[in-house]
């Protein structure tokens, strides 16, 4: 991974994608026309793309948990998360990761479906309780979010704290947590992530698109299923103005999103 010094301006080489739905992410895989590679382990399903982007070039990488071969669908939750993450992380050695993908937000935080939420101030786990002295703090989690200003800058997201579970609904305790917790983007892998990232020193940042809302009487599968699809188009628009932006950087064109 690339170091600079103190007083220059990162210039990012090297950028990872982890999707925890092919539906999320392949059509970025396609748009930015990256070759599928070898597996990141021959004995597991993740998926993993890679190759070199536009000029001055940018390497690109794309990962996904894969698709389960008893079940077939795709592995999602914080574990294939986790898994997928750290092998990407060994294999492409990037200057940043990047878990983009889509999300729950909340109407009493002004989210809509559409909405994109970048993480800031802390990743959380909302539903890893563990009520003994310390594991209590450590299954919250609390992974301080310090998305790279560079990238935030060409981002067209709000900031927000991210949480994350292995479950689609949600109960009350969680709700109550969502609410002291100031919540914008709920999701199942983004907060695991974030700890492989930081266990690693690489650079890291959350990008979460709204499908459905937490706090609306509709049921969130329901509204999951009815706009994955649209939402994550509208994702992947801004993945592509994201890596142009890198590209601006680096050919020394300055740093604004257009």
């Amino acid at each position: 991974m690339a170091t600079f010094p103190a007083e220059s301006q990162p210039v990012f080489d090297r950028i990872a994608f982890f999707f925890a739905l092919e539906a999320e992410g392949l059509a970025l895989v396609r748009e930015l026309d990256l070759p599928e590679s070898s597996p990141l382990d021959p004995a597991l399903p993740a998926r993993y793309f890679e190759g070199s982007v536009g000029d001055p070039a940018i390497e690109v990488a794309v990962a996904f948990a894969g698709v389960d071969p008893e079940h077939r669908i795709d592995r999602i939750g914080t574990a294939p998360a986790t898994l997928a993450a750290y092998l990407l992380c060994r294999r492409f050695q990037p200057d940043l990761l990047v878990n983009a993908g889509t999300c729950g937000g909340f109407r009493a935080a002004g989210a809509r479906v559409g909405s994109v939420y970048v993480g800031t101030d802390a990743f959380l786990f909302h539903d890893h309780w563990i009520p003994l002295p310390r594991f209590d703090a450590f299954g919250v989690g609390r992974i301080p979010a310090r998305p790279p200003k560079e990238v935030v800058d060409l981002l067209d997201a709000e900031p927000g704290v991210v949480s994350s579970g292995d479950s689609f609904d949600t109960n009350e305790r969680e709700l109550e947590f969502f609410r002291r917790e100031k919540v914008a983007a709920k999701d199942m892998e983004a907060a695991a992530v974030a700890r492989v990232a930081q266990d690693l020193g690489v650079p890291f940042v959350a990008i979460k698109a709204v499908t459905d809302l937490v706090d609306h009487p509709e049921p969130g599968h329901e509204a999951f299923a009815r706009n994955l699809k649209r939402v994550s188009g509208l994702l992947e628009i801004r993945l592509r103005e994201l890596v142009a932006g890198l590209q601006r950087r680096k050919a020394g064109d300055g740093g604004e999103a257009g």
